[in-house]
């Protein structure tokens, strides 16, 4: 019993000494260094933030939509169905296919036409949210582009399946943000903070 509260006391206090292992980690590293990696962890922490505010947005828009939609055809259990596309939507490429299923299941038990109305708009709805929802806030939150968002799931889907969808997004940010770093040294356009450049 003691030593349960002591692992759950201790890994509780681990999720707050996170920024504190970070700072360990720049500290470790030579003076002249921390200041670039500072701003990578940045650029990465702001990535994966990003990822995670449009995942919900994107998650909470369906769950809306869908339950309006729901509402208005007096579908039984509408509230719930909605809240369920929501949270499905956040699983990549499988979560909107299989809340459409079963939202469609449930219409089609209550009137044909509830369900081919339901059906038809799970249809649109997945093409607007792939093509467009999809690209226009993860390219303003996680700064890809729309082909590198799809290439990113497939390959993360394709090694580890639905975790590794959800990962491949923020994974593919933090790539793109190191090796954005990489060329710009590689270049020499990151010179010295108020060091001026000489002709």
């Amino acid at each position: 019993m003691g030593g349960g509260e002591q692992v759950g006391g201790s890994s509780f206090l681990n999720v707050f000494e996170g920024p504190a292992w970070v700072e360990r980690f720049y500290s470790l590293l030579p003076a002249e260094q921390q200041p670039r990696w500072r701003k990578i962890g940045n650029e990465i922490y702001r990535t994966i933030g990003g990822y995670v505010t449009g995942n919900l947005a994107i998650s909470l828009i369906a769950g809306v939509v869908s339950t309006a939609v729901l509402l208005a055809l007096d579908v039984p259990f509408a509230v719930a169905l909605g809240l369920l596309v929501a949270i499905l939507d956040l699983i990549p490429l499988a979560g909107a296919t299989i809340a459409a299923i079963l939202v469609t299941t449930v219409a089609f038990l209550d009137a044909t036409a509830s369900g081919v109305i339901v059906l038809i708009f799970f249809i649109l709805y997945q093409q607007l949210e792939n093509h467009v929802l999809q690209p226009i806030v993860y390219g303003r939150t996680v700064r890809l582009s729309p082909l590198a968002v799809l290439i990113a799931v497939l390959i993360g889907a394709e090694l580890a399946g639905v975790v590794g969808a959800l990962a491949a997004i923020p994974v593919a940010g933090t790539i793109q943000v190191i090796l954005r770093d990489w060329l710009e040294h590689r270049r020499g356009k990151a010179s010295p903070a108020g060091e001026p450049t000489t002709v």
